[in-house]
């Protein structure tokens, strides 16, 4: 299996060493059980610095969170904001999003994939984290009517996903993604760029 990456660092603040020394209710481990909860779950696979994310917990109460992060900032940061704000709705894990998922009992209902890194050099194409086989993994976790949805403005990514969703048989296109978003950092920045921004909005297919 190719690692979506493990937890990294980089440059931390005292403040976010501070609430990554936190043994926070809201981090996940791979063998930590989710408990059962009346919310439909949403997965946010690389959330980044979690400015989008902390307004979508908001804007969304009834929905479950579970962030996944390498990096530690973004972490970090997440982990402020659910400990001063008494966030309710969100859980965390700082690692690998391939080992995540293999390892998770709970069935969710919406999972999005937003700016992830498109890896343009065909050297790397298999460090990307959308193909057929993480597709597969995704259908395995997710209930009946689950939905997916992956937003990049990597042009080199949107044809490696047209050419991924054109190959695999487990989630089919729809037109819209019923959960709203705040627009992200890398959002923002590809649109300063003038970048095409492409999203996939895909539900499990009945077979």
């Amino acid at each position: 299996m190719i690692r979506t990456f493990g937890s990294r660092a980089g440059r931390l603040s005292k403040t976010n060493k501070h609430f990554l020394q936190l043994e926070s209710d809201c981090l996940l481990d791979l063998d930590k059980y989710i408990k059962k909860s009346s919310r439909d779950v949403l997965i946010d696979i690389g959330f980044g610095d979690g400015i989008s994310l902390s307004q979508d917990i908001i804007n969304n109460s009834e929905i479950l969170f579970i962030g996944i992060e390498t990096y530690k900032k973004g972490i970090s940061r997440m982990i402020e904001f659910y400990e001063t704000k008494q966030i309710k709705n969100l859980l965390l894990h700082n690692g690998c999003a391939k080992e995540f998922i293999e390892n998770l009992k709970t069935k969710v209902k919406f999972v999005r994939i937003h700016f992830p890194d498109p890896w343009p050099k065909n050297k790397h194409s298999k460090r990307r984290l959308v193909s057929i086989n993480f597709l597969q993994l995704l259908a395995q976790i997710m209930k009946p009517d689950g939905l997916i949805q992956i937003i990049t403005d990597s042009n080199v990514y949107q044809q490696h996903i047209k050419e991924v969703l054109r190959k695999q048989n487990f989630f089919e296109q729809i037109s819209i993604f019923p959960i709203n978003y705040a627009v992200s950092t890398f959002h923002k920045k590809g649109m300063k760029k003038n970048h095409k921004i492409k999203e996939f909005n895909l539900k499990v297919k009945i077979i």
